[in-house]
């Protein structure tokens, strides 16, 4: 009988062994493949299909534009729920602290704090989890991971800007 493994397992276990390395690659292989809007997409299928083989013997090495139309599309019209505001810096150092040490718990306080954040990035309208933990708790744990997703990808971010300015 095979066990499924879950993300809580891969986070619990040493990061230093080789089990641990190959689920954190494959992680960053599926997001950096996901396609984050209809460019993408498109990019695929004309890749699949030999269209874009097609175009690059035609143009040659000149630049056809394909790639400022794939990002301009991925803007105009991407996938999923994406962030519309910028936390506030209260709610910035919020997150910091709270995402600084792995929990297991969350207690009401800490549930409403992290659902009007949510709500506030992504313009959303999620309410804080009631009633059975495992029946109400999968969304709100999906939108938690999103919003830790998000703050880290705010933090790489601000850290690049920083080391440019100095």
């Amino acid at each position: 009988m095979s066990v499924t493994k879950d993300d809580s397992y891969y986070q619990n276990i040493d990061k230093r062994t080789r089990e641990y390395k190959d689920w954190v690659a494959l992680n960053e292989l599926q997001i950096e493949q996901a396609s984050k809007g209809l460019g993408d997409t498109i990019d695929k299928i004309t890749t699949a299909t030999g269209i874009k083989d097609v175009v690059k013997t035609f143009f040659g090495e000149e630049d056809c534009g394909c790639g400022d139309r794939k990002d301009a599309l991925n803007e105009m019209l991407p996938y999923g729920i994406v962030a519309v505001n910028c936390p506030t810096e209260e709610d910035y150092y919020y997150l910091k602290s709270f995402f600084s040490r792995q929990r297991t718990r969350l207690d009401r306080e800490q549930q409403l704090r992290m659902v009007d954040i949510y709500n506030h990035v992504f313009a959303q309208k999620m309410v804080a989890p009631i009633g059975c933990p495992t029946c109400s708790q999968k969304g709100f744990i999906k939108a938690i991971n999103k919003l830790h997703k998000y703050y880290d990808a705010t933090t790489v971010e601000l850290n690049k800007d920083s080391d440019e300015k100095e």
